[in-house]
């Protein structure tokens, strides 16, 4: 039998962003910046890039780097870090897809092609 003290107080539902009680909104927001950062710092490493490089490369100043460096995006916007990884060489892909969890939203086929007209 397991002792008492080792029961879980807490079952997470392996959503870090629904277990602290963000929105969907919110959820969404944070997954897509920490995506993109996570690419971004991939790259940094991977270029092996040092801070005054990357104020130049990045055309930021340098407390901005620094925050990105350190995982603080918070307040940084999706566009600010799609520039940055745009600026490091990288591309982006939006998938978007309708929600498992609600029926409400519902897919839609975007309507902004062109029709073909018959010659």
């Amino acid at each position: 039998m397991k002792n008492e003290r080792n029961r879980p107080s807490h079952v997470t539902t392996g959503d870090i962003f629904d277990d602290l009680g963000f929105s969907p909104e919110e959820a969404l927001e944070s997954k897509l910046k920490t995506e993109i950062w996570l690419a971004v710092i991939r790259r940094i490493e991977q270029k092996k890039y040092r801070q005054a490089d990357l104020v130049k490369l990045l055309q930021a100043h340098q407390p901005d780097v620094s925050n990105l460096l350190k995982g603080k995006v918070a307040t940084m916007s999706i566009t600010r870090l799609l520039q940055f990884a745009a600026r490091l060489g990288l591309k982006a892909q939006i998938r978007i897809s309708a929600s498992s969890s609600s029926e409400a939203r519902k897919s839609v086929e975007p309507s902004f092609r062109r029709k073909r007209t018959a010659a």
